[in-house]
Order: C-alpha cells, then structure tokens, then sequence
C-alpha cells in the first residue's frame, strides 16, 4: 500500500469533490484530509497515477503529490492521524 501526500491550493475557490476522487481510485483507498488543502491517501497507486487521477477534479487549483510511502514521521496531531497513518496495510486478495 502506497501513501501518496496531495497538496494542492483553493483554485478557483470550488468545493473540490474529494470523495468523487478517492472513490476514483482502487477499492481500498483512503483519504485523510487536513485543513482542506493537504491530504494523506493509501492507495495500491502509484504517485503520478493519483496525480493523474487528481488532475481530473483539480479544475484550476495547482497540486502535487509526492510518496511518502517509507518516510519516518513524527509529530503532534491527532490520535485518528497516527492510527491513518501508522495502520498496517491491508493485504490484497491477490496474496
């Protein structure tokens, strides 16, 4: 399981379809949204594919994605961010 982190502006200032775009990616994907602008997503995908994916609800706004899939984190956030991102990955059917 990958975890890609989205950043991205305000755009043109539209309710960006968040849900629409997670549920565009594989069926174990997951987004957990902070302060509207960053999130960190577990996906099967690659970085550019979420991007590519990403680009179709983006309208104007700039974004990036970046995987931070092996980086060490550390910090002070909330309990359900460190259960995100800390939890272990799901294992596909395929194994």
């Amino acid at each position: 399981m990958n975890r890609p982190l989205l950043v991205f502006d305000d755009g043109n200032c539209a309710r960006l379809d968040l849900q629409g775009f997670v549920e565009s990616l594989d069926a174990g994907a997951r987004l957990y949204a902070m302060d509207g602008h960053v999130c960190f997503v577990t996906t099967e995908l690659p970085a550019s594919e979420v991007s590519d994916r990403f680009l179709k609800f983006a309208g104007s706004r700039l974004f990036f994605v970046a995987d931070i899939t092996s980086s060490p984190c550390a910090g002070r956030m909330f309990g359900a961010f460190w259960d995100f991102v800390k939890s272990p990955a799901l294992p596909t059917a395929a194994q």
